[in-house]
This record gives C-alpha cells, structure tokens and sequence, in this order.
C-alpha cells in the first residue's frame, strides 16, 4: 500500500474516533455541566469531523477508481 493511501485511511479512522466521541460523549458532558459555549464549541467540531470524513472519502474513491485497490 502506498504512504499516501495508508496516510489517508489513517486520517479517516482518526476523524471518525473524533466524531464518534464528539458525538457519544463530549456534547452529553457539555450539556450535562450546563456549559452553552462547550455545547456549542462541541457542536460545530462534530460538524467539522462529518466535514473532514466527507473529504477523506471523496478523496480515497477517487484513489480506488484510479486502479480499483489501493
């Protein structure tokens, strides 16, 4: 497997972990400490994670459809 293709796995796996605990977790925490800005802070970096998956995705189809593999 190439560095390029790994790295970009690797990102995906790191920003669904984010996400994922984002979501699970940290927003639940923020909310439950009666924080509006932590809720609020929390919210827009599970947008950005969904964001960065999105990206992540796109790009390693397009690597796929290069050769059909990585």
């Amino acid at each position: 497997m190439k560095n390029a293709n790994y790295n970009l796995i690797k990102l995906l796996h790191n920003a669904l972990d984010d996400a994922w605990r984002v979501e699970k977790h940290y927003q639940k925490d923020a909310k439950a400490s009666g924080c509006p800005s932590c809720a609020k802070l929390l919210s827009a970096l599970g947008r950005q994670f969904a964001a960065n998956v999105a990206l992540i995705e796109k790009e390693l189809k397009a690597h796929l459809g290069k050769k059909g593999r990585l």
